[in-house]
């Protein structure tokens, strides 16, 4: 499994940015660009449930989603192997494996 090996928290706080709290900001950072940061709040609420008890499952697959399409819009396929690899729910993660193959021309194990 792929994981920031940084804390979410300390680093932003590192940097001296405000940590992400909600859906809308999470959206926020991916306009933006900053899908690194995107990526840690979901791997935050991923690691802490009782944190984040209004984040289900769900949720997080579908915020998932949104960051898979973001890294592979960019072209980044590694970054985008590794949400495939995070995603839990299978068909999702079986859907996602074809995407990446289709859209990188690349066999999945070859990315």
């Amino acid at each position: 499994m792929y994981m920031f090996k940084e804390n979410f928290s300390t680093n932003n706080q590192e940097r001296g940015e405000k940590a992400m709290k909600n859906t809308a900001e999470f959206r926020s950072a991916l306009d933006s660009g900053k899908m690194e940061e995107a990526e840690n709040f979901l791997n935050e609420v991923s690691s802490n449930p009782d944190e984040f008890p209004q984040y289900d499952e769900r949720w997080l697959d579908h915020r998932q989603r949104e960051l898979f399409q973001s890294y592979y819009k960019a072209e980044d396929w590694i970054s985008a192997k590794r949400i495939v690899e995070l995603t839990k729910d299978l068909r999702s993660q079986d859907g996602r494996k074809a995407r990446l193959e289709e859209l990188s021309g690349m066999k999945y194990e070859e990315i």
